[in-house]
């Protein structure tokens, strides 16, 4: 990853799971986060996307509206048409990680809830795959790295 951007922030519309031309799952879904305090505190929103098998495990399910979310990933730009026919830029973030945190989404969307024994396996599942693609990727992370720091 070339960046690295970390976030505490809500789900603003449930997870919703679409395919690639080339098959690849992308569950995409809005976060708020708030930025500065007092009066000057502002709402940024990214559009998050989770890719291939984390987008097709059991956690998407949990990732509805309202859901506060931990997210880390790769943040860029995107530029759009909007229907005014204005040019439109959006915060863009990869996930390499994401944790729910705190309440939120459970209780406005009811119909998706699970045992918390499904849920503990989709985090599981979700954890599992993120071993399996670090082991895969060429480049050093984070946790490759000693915690000592050298002065």
């Amino acid at each position: 990853m070339s960046n690295v951007f970390s976030a505490l922030g809500r789900i603003g519309r449930d997870a919703e799971v679409r395919s690639t031309q080339s098959g690849t799952s992308v569950a995409g879904f809005p976060v708020a986060v708030d930025v500065g305090f007092g009066d000057n505190k502002q709402t940024m929103w990214l559009d998050a996307s989770l890719w291939g098998k984390r987008a097709e495990s059991g956690l998407v399910q949990y990732l509805v509206k309202g859901q506060q979310v931990h997210v880390i990933g790769e943040i860029g730009t995107r530029e759009f048409q909007k229907r005014d026919g204005a040019a439109g830029f959006a915060v863009t973030l990869k996930l390499s990680e994401i944790d729910l945190a705190g309440s939120g989404g459970q209780q406005q969307a009811p119909q998706r809830q699970q045992p918390q024994q499904d849920y503990q396996q989709a985090q599981s599942n979700y954890a599992q795959q993120q071993g399996q693609q670090r082991q895969t990727n060429q480049q050093p992370s984070i946790d490759d790295f000693s915690d000592e720091i050298p002065f």
